[in-house]
């Protein structure tokens, strides 16, 4: 009897590895592509949860210097519950500053559960990190628009949107929870999101039991739509709030690869 009970939980412990923890650490590198007047690539890393992030910094350091992105785009919910997280958090910012990318982040609803919300920024500003919340900068070939939590209220999509873009560049979007489609009354070229973790237990009905927003109830979670005002991406994510694993949803980053249409 202790022999078949051994026999049992290790079968037990090899199919919770496989099927729930084996996910959070196999990173997918999800490719999108995007017409564009321009050609460029950007990295999207999204619901990092640190303290329950799986996914080695080497494996994003190779990503990073293997794929040469132009942007680096931080879409919220750097940690799940306290300060405590954010000297792991750092050890991941300063790798982002070493690869030299330029990068941009707004914040998630998780990053609302700090008693100080300005130690997380200014970790960010430390480490030449833009947080944008609810503003946005021209550059040569493209404007970057970052939504601060459309979840928690503390979006403002016309300070967001207060530019002229006289040179019809492309309107590249940040934020971190997709519902805001919902709201949006601005034209734009892409918007990326996270959020929602590809629903993290890909079980069917979750979202009827788990309530996130309307566009999850529609069936929207993960990957590429089109929304009334331009086409938006919902990233998985790469770590996992509340409890610590993934099923049949496995970590992601995003490359999304901008191509000029000739």
């Amino acid at each position: 009897m202790v022999v078949v009970a051994f026999v049992i939980g290790i079968m037990i412990w090899i199919g919770w590895e496989l099927f729930f923890v084996f996910p959070t650490r196999w990173l997918k590198v999800e490719r999108v592509e995007w017409d564009s007047e321009v050609n460029k690539k950007i990295l999207q890393i999204s619901d990092l949860h640190i303290r329950n992030m799986r996914v080695s910094l080497n494996k994003i350091r190779r990503v990073i210097e293997e794929e040469q992105p132009d942007y680096i785009f931080l879409t919220g919910d750097f940690i799940d519950r306290t300060e405590k997280e954010l000297p792991k958090l750092e050890r991941f910012l300063s790798m982002i500053e070493t690869d030299g990318v330029e990068s941009y982040a707004v914040l998630g609803n998780h990053d609302r559960h700090l008693t100080d919300v300005g130690t997380l920024e200014r970790l960010l500003n430390r480490y030449n990190i833009r947080l944008m919340k609810n503003e946005w900068v021209e550059k040569e070939d493209v404007v970057i628009v970052g939504i601060d939590d459309y979840g928690r209220g503390h979006h403002n999509m016309e300070m967001s949107f207060s530019f002229a873009n006289k040179k019809q560049k492309d309107v590249v979007v940040l934020t971190h929870d997709p519902n805001i489609i919902q709201e949006l009354q601005h034209n734009y070229s892409m918007l990326v999101a996270g959020h929602l973790h590809g629903k993290q237990v890909n079980i069917p009905y979750f979202f009827h039991f788990v309530y996130m927003g309307q566009i999850p109830r529609n069936g929207i979670y993960k990957g590429k739509h089109y929304g009334k005002h331009g086409p938006f991406y919902i990233s998985k994510g790469i770590g996992q709030s509340h409890l610590n694993f993934r099923f049949m949803v496995r970590s992601e980053v995003t490359i999304h690869e901008l191509r000029r249409i000739v």
